[in-house]
């Protein structure tokens, strides 16, 4: 079996048992609160939310395993994997630096404080999406750039 195949599969799959949550978490209303506020969350939005989580585990896991496996197959050398790993590891670091400021204090929104290490690890997914984007975009212009200046 292609590895093509066993992605549209289990993709497939994911997407089944998330449809089948989302329908208990719209449909099923024996759990459901009175009063529901923010920071309390019923039984189903945990459900929906550690879902969430899963998915995004299988999503980072999945891409790894998929740069990994294409490497190995296509003959990627080592040093080009070394080399990206440890750019992913320098952009890790430029983010944590960033956001190191915002794990030292707690974030109050309305009634609901959120502790420094929440508020600090929020900083940093953001920063690292900020930083990776950044690098994105530069490696595209310097790629059009070269590629003008070549022809």
């Amino acid at each position: 079996m292609k590895s093509s195949n066993i992605s549209k599969w289990v993709f497939g799959v994911l997407a089944l048992i998330t449809v089948v949550i989302g329908v208990v978490f719209y449909l099923v209303v024996g759990n459901v609160k009175d009063t529901f506020y923010a920071g309390d969350p019923t039984p189903r939005t945990n459900l929906y939310l550690n879902w969430g989580y899963i998915l995004i585990i299988l999503g980072i896991v999945l891409a790894v395993c998929s740069a990994i496996f294409t490497g190995i197959v296509k003959g990627v050398k080592g040093k080009k994997l070394l080399f990206i790993f440890i750019a992913f590891a320098i952009i890790a670091v430029v983010a944590y630096v960033m956001s190191k400021a915002a794990f030292q204090m707690s974030y109050v929104a309305g009634e609901i404080i959120y502790s420094a290490r929440t508020h600090g690890l929020v900083a940093f997914g953001l920063n690292f999406f900020y930083v990776t984007f950044g690098v994105a975009l530069l490696s595209i212009l310097f790629s059009v750039i070269f590629k003008a200046v070549k022809k």
